[in-house]
């Protein structure tokens, strides 16, 4: 039998080095086969998905990226195509693949969402892994998704009063106490990005935006400055990471990836509040969980495709709230905790023994540093383990089934379609 520990950590070790505490303990998969990945990835670096807005909050002029608004760049691509070949070095080293050869009809499936951005991440990174090999972007149609998107396209509605409770819960009991909280991370924000003489806004201060719960059509949304915030957040990050050079990098205040941490704290208030609540996440994500789970059992009727390979390419929003019902907390590099990477991915592995026929699984989150994308290195991308639900991060497969089950929420659940074209 080959020792499948040393195989994966001489290949991993050092992202691990790096991401994980000095106690950490490998994962231990000797005498265990791998047999099946499932994977959950952010789309690539992006320009912002609406300069515009940015721009009306702004006394300085934003800088242009290469491509239009929302767009996976060239930068972008190409770390993604070297995430999918230190992918595919680390799956020939464990079997699943051969070294040289495209996967067998069958053995591969890419779900994407349907915006431009997640296909074109799609597409690199089967570039990095299946080089030549022709395997196929599957995604439905934009208004029909419900996979990524169900909340949007309403497969999961969100109750007003309950969506109200949770949020006013995660801000600590009241609005008051969130502006607060925030009130410091607005001001460092409005600094950096200077507040405008005009604007189409009564208030043309950052911090002069007022905090409020609001219900519109059967919705409640929060006002407050934390959703231009977090996208300012965003921007400086993309900035850095596609790069820029630094003195356009957050205007001249992002001249590190530390500096730019430290200038995304409206992005984690942002999630905080949002895609991090766990009312909030088990509706958005059960959908996205139900699937994996199936696709880690045998196949049958209404099952995501049965390869050795499946991979779902989605957004920021798809990570976070999977995150969130799986209770998994992360810290990579400089990245604040529990952060959605740009082409950072969720990534289960089930093993198998093949001489008890005993199945397990494995939950880790990959993600390549700031750093790594700005320099588009080809080290190994940083990797922290799940810890697992009960302690062991190696975890029985019908275990971690039943548990996982017991998050969804079946109401926001469906069979799910897929094309094969």
């Amino acid at each position: 039998m080959i020792n499948t520990t040393l195989l994966k950590y001489t290949v991993l070790a050092l992202g691990i080095c790096l991401a994980l505490p000095a106690a950490a303990t490998p994962l231990d998969t000797t005498g265990l086969r791998l047999d099946k990945v499932v994977l959950v990835m952010r789309h690539g670096i992006r320009p912002a998905t609406d300069t515009a807005a940015l721009q009306r909050w702004s006394a300085k002029a934003w800088p242009a990226f290469e491509v239009p608004d929302g767009q996976l760049t060239d930068h972008g691509r190409a770390a993604t195509v070297l995430l999918g070949q230190w992918q595919r070095g680390l799956l020939n080293s464990l079997g699943l693949f051969k070294a040289g050869q495209c996967p067998q009809v069958g053995d591969a499936y890419v779900w994407s969402s349907p915006v431009a951005r997640t296909q074109a991440t799609s597409a690199a990174l089967v570039e990095g892994m299946f080089t030549g090999c022709n395997i196929a972007v599957q995604h439905a149609q934009k208004n029909q998704d419900r996979l990524f998107h169900a909340t949007e396209n309403g497969l999961a509605p969100l109750d007003p009063t309950r969506t109200q409770a949770a949020l006013l819960s995660a801000m600590g009991g009241s609005i008051d106490t969130a502006r607060e909280r925030y009130a410091k991370s607005v001001l460092t924000m409005q600094q950096v990005v200077g507040v405008p003489t005009t604007c189409e806004q009564k208030n043309c201060a950052l911090s002069e935006q007022p905090w409020a719960l609001k219900e519109k059509a059967d919705e409640i949304k929060l006002s407050s400055p934390l959703s231009i915030g977090a996208a300012m957040s965003e921007t400086f990050r993309m900035q850095y990471a596609e790069g820029l050079p630094l003195g356009q990098v957050a205007f001249g205040q992002g001249r590190s990836a530390a500096d730019v941490s430290r200038l995304m704290a409206l992005r984690s208030a942002k999630y905080t509040l949002s895609n991090h609540v766990p009312y909030i996440a088990q509706r958005g994500a059960s959908q996205l969980l139900g699937q994996i789970l199936l696709a880690l059992q045998p196949c049958s009727a209404g099952s995501p495709p049965g390869t050795k390979w499946l991979a779902y390419v989605g957004h920021d929003t798809n990570i976070a709230q999977l995150r969130t019902l799986l209770g998994f907390d992360w810290k990579i590099a400089e990245y604040p905790e529990n952060d959605a990477a740009p082409g950072g991915t969720i990534l289960f592995e089930r093993w198998v023994n093949d001489r008890t026929g005993a199945q397990f699984v494995s939950v880790a989150y990959v993600a390549q540093s700031l750093d790594q994308l700005r320099n588009l290195s080809d080290a190994a991308p940083y990797v922290v383990q799940y810890p697992g639900y009960a302690g062991e991060p190696l975890m029985p497969l019908n275990g971690f089934i039943a548990q996982m089950q017991k998050r969804i929420d079946p109401s926001a659940t469906e069979v799910q379609h897929y094309s094969s074209k």
